[in-house]
């Protein structure tokens, strides 16, 4: 049954299940008991509990009180969790690395944005901190920047001709995304931009008359990026204290394991001094390695087949790339289309807001297709970024045809986003072929509005699918994204389908919250094949948990958002715990 209490007891050297363990039980005593909880496993029944007995890091015993108390000795720390919800830690299936989250707000986006810059929420202001850092830049040299997406919808940008009021003598280049790229006339011309230039991939934005209006999209944005000089990036250990303080951060949040959704070859040495230094206090890490055959990157798509196939060749034996059980590879990774932000992604249907406009394609059908089919021969899973639904599409027909010719055995073969629902039947083959969705329902937040501009409303209601996909077999994690980071905002988000702006996008793709809380627990760790050792509360998996201020199954899904995350377990240390973050900066240990 769906609510149960586990007694589980230690015999020897075994582990046996029953109502009530020894009062003098034989074996090694536990390290730390965590008591009076509710121990929401996770496991296939979705059992509850009230302790947990761990052992050097892994879970010895789950169950009653009276039960797992029975096996503590002098040694064991004993720990009352006062009738708190402990749950399996959370696992973020889609972060990246970078630089420390930044202060935001519910429902509000997390961005890298400058000093300089931040607070600027109208053009007004905007051109005002341009001028300003016009006037202490050198004349010629760039100014970069970057703005939040929420506070910026599409139709607010400022233009080219904006920036060129209060920056004539610069080149203007300021960021809104990932997938947006804003810039002034002096950018235009050093870039060698007309009317007629129209960059494979991407995007050059023109007004009525045809002139470009400075808004740059997706891979197009390379025409801008390649005649700007380096960014002033920081060194290895600047690097590395970022990336440790993201993770950190995340730490805080409740997440105990993360997938990287992306780090190129030359990023990978890093993330193992990231580790040897500090995993002790750090999530578990899959890192998926990046390859960008497509337009981002060439011109010469040829050339970029080339290139990531020997990337890929290169690496070797990806279980022997890191050692430990900290952090791991993961999957190939390949951004097919644009994002929901811009919008650009590539869809199967003309955008209601522009007759004739499908979105962009950033690697075409073969580049992806021969990549995908050597990193299968090789072994590799694939993990593949498709927004739109004619991403899916392809996808999903050119993974079937390499499963056809190379038939293997739980390949794993998943799917970052699909934000936009593909015709049934794909959603069919994606299930025939074990092909699952990677999927971030916090975008409901972040990205809704931006759908709206490009979804008429039946494709709207059911942006960021879980209820059709799970209906027809299709397995489903959960992540971020950073859109926006922290796997209550997810949660929320996923039950909900309530947008930042309060709006209700498509209540019929909602999930219950014990089907959000395993796509952010079990169903992660099963896409990165970990589902034997974390993911759920189990005798023999690692003592990986999250305890709440409250409990996810009683509440109203509006209180979510209040939830506080008390303390965070990765191999049975707490590594953050709330009361400690009362009186001390941060509550990290």
């Amino acid at each position: 049954m769906s609510r149960r209490f586990l007694a589980v007891c230690l015999l020897g050297a075994a582990l046996a299940i029953g109502a009530a363990c020894s009062k003098t039980p034989e074996g090694p005593a536990p390290d730390v008991i965590y008591h009076t909880a509710k121990v929401v496993t996770v496991d296939e029944t979705f059992g509850l509990a009230e302790a947990v007995a761990i052992k050097d890091g892994r879970i010895l015993a789950v169950g009653s009180n009276a039960a797992v108390m029975a096996l503590a000795r002098p040694a064991t720390t004993v720990i009352d969790l006062g009738g708190k919800s402990m749950l399996p830690g959370f696992y973020d299936n889609h972060i990246h690395l970078g630089g420390p989250l930044q202060p935001w707000k519910w429902g509000g986006w997390i961005d890298e944005v400058p000093e300089w810059i931040r607070g600027a929420d109208t053009i007004e202001t905007l051109m005002a901190a341009v001028k300003a850092q016009a006037a202490r830049t050198p004349k010629g040299e760039w100014i970069r920047g970057e703005i939040p997406r929420e506070e910026w919808p599409n139709a607010a940008l400022p233009t080219r001709w904006d920036f060129d009021r209060v920056a004539p003598d610069h080149p203007v280049a300021i960021g809104r995304g990932p997938h947006t790229l804003l810039v002034n006339s002096r950018a235009l011309q050093l870039a060698g931009v007309t009317r007629h230039t129209k960059p494979e991939g991407g995007e050059i934005v023109h007004d009525a008359r045809g002139e470009p209006t400075g808004k740059i999209l997706e891979a197009a944005r390379r025409v801008i990026t390649r005649v700007m000089p380096p960014a002033d990036r920081s060194g290895p250990e600047e690097q590395l204290t970022d990336w440790r303080r993201l993770l950190r951060q995340l730490v805080s949040l409740g997440v105990t394991s993360v997938n990287v959704a992306g780090v190129r070859p030359d990023g990978l040495p890093l993330v193992r001094t990231l580790y040897e230094r500090h995993g002790d206090e750090l999530p578990r890490m899959t890192v998926q390695l990046r390859v960008s055959p497509g337009y981002d990157s060439h011109d010469d798509i040829e050339a970029g087949v080339r290139q990531a196939i020997a990337e890929i060749e290169a690496i070797g034996d990806p279980a022997k790339v890191f050692s430990g059980d900290m952090v791991k590879m993961g999957a190939v990774k390949m951004s097919i289309d644009g994002g929901l932000s811009a919008p650009i992604f590539w869809s199967t249907r003309p955008y209601e807001s522009r007759p004739g406009f499908h979105g962009e394609q950033r690697i075409p059908d073969s580049a992806f297709a021969r990549v995908a089919r050597r990193a299968h021969e090789l072994g590799w899973q694939t993990g593949t970024h498709v927004m739109g639904d004619a991403a899916v599409v392809m996808v999903v027909n050119e993974l079937e045809k390499i499963l056809a010719d190379g038939p293997r055995a739980d390949h794993r073969h998943y799917l970052h986003h699909v934000a936009v629902l593909p015709p049934e039947a794909t959603v069919k083959q994606m299930a025939a072929n074990g092909i699952m969705v990677a999927s971030q329902p916090g975008f409901l937040l972040a990205l809704g509005s931006f759908a709206d501009e490009a979804l008429e409303p039946e494709r709207e209601a059911s942006q960021q699918p879980s209820r059709s996909l799970l209906a027809h077999g299709v397995r489903v994690s959960y992540g971020s994204d950073a859109g926006p980071y922290g796997p209550l905002a997810g949660l929320f988000a996923a039950v909900t389908r309530t947008g930042w702006n309060g709006i209700v996008h498509g209540a019929g793709e909602a999930v219950t919250i014990e089907e959000a809380i395993r796509m952010h627990t079990f169903e992660p760790a099963y896409f990165t094949f970990d589902e034997k050792t974390r993911g759920s509360i189990e005798v023999g998996k690692v003592a990986d948990f999250v305890v709440l201020s409250d409990d996810l199954l009683s509440i109203a899904p509006e209180r979510i958002p209040a939830v506080e995350i008390e303390r965070t377990i990765v191999g049975g240390r707490e590594i953050y715990t709330r009361a400690a973050a009362s009186g001390t900066a941060s509550g990290l240990h």
